[in-house]
């Protein structure tokens, strides 16, 4: 199960993470309304976790009928974060769609809440499973007794059949059950052993043998072959479905732990408010570019800019209207590079992007088209403007990144002392 958690405090982000991930929930963060709809397209949500203020002229209320709109998050949970802010009508959130509100600064009633709607919603298992059983009546039997669970069978009566739509299709599985006596090349025991060779890495796959022999050795076997379980007929329907739910229930834990480490990771090396990546990542992914340039003899064209008299604008608009520019620049410049370019977040006001295998005149061509494409952008009303410096060169193995980094800083200088909302450029290639 996966929160969104829209709200530009980090503090509060921060608060509210640890109140979910304590329920062991997956966490996803959005900084505002526009971020939180990149999410819900992007990602499975589950719950919506919302702040009532998120930015100019948009807020909770604004995003709960936006999800409404999505026949996706028709029925999602939202829940609404207020303060004691007259300006909410809890009337008008209610009609919006929103679940529930509640106050931000009450943490134990907000704890309790979000428990309750917890053990609302994780009441079935949501599985599919790959379902081995040669008796017609004996899988009657099963799928039935697991029909109320909210669980869904692609069926076989051969474990040859089922290994071949297994090895094409294992990542739609979260199960599998498989009878250990059955007529064909594959028997119970040979086709554990050939999925688990065949997705070696899928280890976390669980699997469920089923037999009306209850023998010690053939049970060690099965479990040491790759088996996680083992069932013996006739079964008790109750042992059935605990057996099940707790199999897919640890598969589930394991994805959620690899779905928040790369979440983790995906933090660690992207800066929040821009989606670019941080000054972090590019220490990190530096070398690799270096190393790609260098051994493919491609040259690289090298853009450090930063956006004219941002200090005013915060000082004059405030830092919510500052962090709204620097964000739209962010969305601008994933929208206006290529894949293969590196683009990030150098600090502040502050960016970098470092483009493939482009000639000097291509640099400055692109590093002008995108000069102008910000000067064309409507800021909420706001003139912003940016100062480029841009180098091209060729690398070697004795080349300091470093260096050119500071050098395509000078021309940044150079472009700022000389009227700003203009490109300095220099060419290395030809040094």
């Amino acid at each position: 199960m996966k929160v969104l958690i829209v709200e530009r405090s980090r503090l509060q982000q921060t608060v509210l993470s640890r109140i979910f991930s304590g329920e062991g929930v997956i966490v996803s963060l959005a900084h505002n309304y526009s971020n939180a709809l990149e999410r819900l397209n992007e990602e499975d949500i589950d719950i919506v976790c919302t702040a009532y203020q998120l930015e100019y002229k948009k807020n909770g209320i604004d995003l709960a009928k936006a999800i409404r709109l999505n026949k996706k998050y028709h029925d999602i949970p939202i829940m609404l974060m207020a303060s004691t802010d007259k300006s909410l009508s809890t009337h008008d959130a209610y009609n919006a769609g929103i679940t529930e509100v509640f106050g931000r600064t009450n943490l134990e009633d907000l704890s309790e809440k979000i428990q309750s709607l917890l053990n609302r919603r994780i009441c079935t298992i949501n599985a599919h499973i790959l379902y081995v059983e040669d008796s017609k009546t004996a899988a009657t039997l099963t799928m039935r007794d697991l029909e109320n669970t909210n669980v869904s069978f692609d069926h076989f009566f051969s474990a040859d059949e089922a290994y071949a739509n297994y090895r094409d299709n294992h990542e739609k599985y979260d199960m599998v059950i498989t009878d250990v006596v059955l007529e064909g090349k594959l028997d119970g025991l040979g086709f554990v052993r050939a999925l688990r060779e065949v997705t070696p890495e899928n280890y976390k796959m669980p699997i469920l043998a089923v037999s009306g022999l209850d023998d010690t050795s053939r049970r060690v076997e099965l479990l040491r072959s790759g088996a996680n379980d083992y069932i013996v007929k006739p079964y008790v329907k109750e042992e059935l479905l605990v057996r099940v739910k707790n199999l897919i229930m640890t598969k589930h834990l394991f994805d959620q732990v690899e779905t928040q480490q790369e979440q983790l990771y995906k933090q660690a090396m992207q800066d929040h408010l821009t989606g670019l990546h941080n000054r972090h990542a590019m220490e990190k992914l530096l070398p690799k570019l270096c190393s790609t340039a260098i051994r493919h003899k491609k040259s690289i064209g090298i853009l450090f800019f930063d956006i004219d008299h941002f200090k005013q604008v915060n000082d004059v608009h405030g830092h919510v209207i500052g962090d709204d520019v620097l964000a739209k620049i962010g969305e601008i410049i994933l929208n206006n590079f290529r894949a293969e370019d590196f683009s990030a977040r150098y600090g502040g006001e502050e960016f970098i992007v470092i483009l493939n295998n482009t000639s000097h005149d291509q640099t400055i061509n692109i590093a002008e088209k995108f000069r102008k494409k910000v000067q064309q952008t409507d800021f909420s009303g706001l003139n912003i403007t940016i100062s480029i410096g841009a180098l091209t060169t060729f690398m070697n193995s004795n080349t300091d990144i470093h260096e050119l980094l500071s050098k395509t800083d000078e021309l940044l200088y150079e472009a700022k002392e000389t009227g700003r909302n203009k490109v300095c450029s220099k060419d290395f290639t030809m040094v």
